[in-house]
């Protein structure tokens, strides 16, 4: 199909190569994501910051929100990024992490973990003596081990710092609908964020990210259908049959006795509807005899016809109230 060149639609190429799927996690698939990064903090947390007061974050601190734009991702990477506190070292004081590229927001997030761990300048680790350079040793350990931790919980995927937008090779900005989700906690001192692709969340959340709702629980196994006659063997049910009616003037009313025969209009080749107390319908029924006693018999409603509105109010026929179900 072809369009004109003055059209504003797009032709079969463009929509290909404009067209962007809409993703969105709900808030259950949400909480399972926070909630595993919650665990991996509180476990790396645990390991290497135990000995300091409040070191520890709860699970509540980790939220997990819609990113605003801000996040540049690819469909295989995810970004961190870690804005510390105002104290820094000499080295990189004046220096922005997220503007110096991987090795300054690396050393800044280092340096957070040194001051969490020991108040420790990180800068002077070069010419500190001998004996001194343990501190840093363990540093790098506790980074490498919280990088590693990542790694594991997103298998596949690299980990990569935040760049800005206007960095080389950067990719578009994750926003609204882009299935990408933005991970943010305390962390040594600071804030630690973590740019998720959809990709990776999908990953995370393996079975249960190929659904936008939750599980529903397993229904509960099904009983045989039984026949009608039996299901209701040994049961008391209330049944009403319904009859095409009689008209009477308020004179023939008045002078009905006890034993009076009055004639319907209901045809006895034509089947009566039988309801329950609440004038549910149940079934039709066929008016008939058994035993000397006046019956109904059951049959499916299937292709019978249902008597008309007027006999919803018309009078019972009185012989019914003797006769017995068969």
């Amino acid at each position: 199909m072809s369009f004109a060149s003055s059209s504003t639609l797009l032709d079969a190429t463009e929509s290909a190569l404009k067209v962007r799927t809409l993703r969105n996690w709900n808030s259950t698939q949400k909480e399972v994501v926070r909630a595993r990064f919650a665990a991996l903090h509180r476990d790396w947390s645990a390991e290497w910051l135990s000995v300091q007061e409040g070191a520890m974050t709860s699970a509540e601190d980790v939220e997990v929100v819609e990113p605003d734009g801000t996040v540049l991702l690819s469909d295989d990477s995810a970004c961190w990024a870690f804005v510390g506190s105002s104290r820094r070292s000499a080295a990189g004081a004046g220096r922005d992490p997220l503007l110096s590229g991987s090795a300054g927001a690396s050393s800044a997030a280092l340096q957070a973990i040194a001051n969490r761990m020991f108040s420790f300048d990180m800068a002077s680790a070069v010419s500190a003596p001998a004996p001194a350079v343990i501190a840093p040793v363990v540093v790098r350990a506790a980074w490498a081990d919280w990088q590693q931790r990542i790694g594991a919980l997103l298998p596949g995927f690299d980990l990569t710092p935040q760049q800005p937008k206007d960095a080389s090779g950067a990719r578009t900005a994750s926003g609204a609908w882009s299935g990408a989700l933005l991970a943010r906690w305390a962390w040594c001192g600071g804030v630690w964020s973590l740019g998720l692709p959809f990709e990776a969340i999908a990953a995370l959340l393996g079975s249960q990210g190929t659904t936008s709702r939750p599980s529903l629980p397993a229904a509960p196994p099904q009983e045989p259908k039984e026949r009608l006659d039996r299901a209701l063997a040994g049961q008391q049910i209330s049944l009403r049959v319904l009859l095409e009616g009689a008209e009477l003037n308020l004179g023939q009313l008045q002078e009905l006795r006890l034993d009076d025969i009055v004639p319907l209009e209901h045809l006895l080749d034509s089947p009566a509807l039988v309801v329950s107390s609440d004038g549910t319908p149940v079934c039709n029924g066929w008016l008939g005899q058994s035993e000397g006693h006046i019956a109904v018999e059951l049959a499916t409603m299937a292709g019978s016809a249902v008597p008309t509105t007027k006999a919803a109010g018309a009078v019972p026929n009185a012989n019914t109230s003797k006769g017995r179900k068969s």
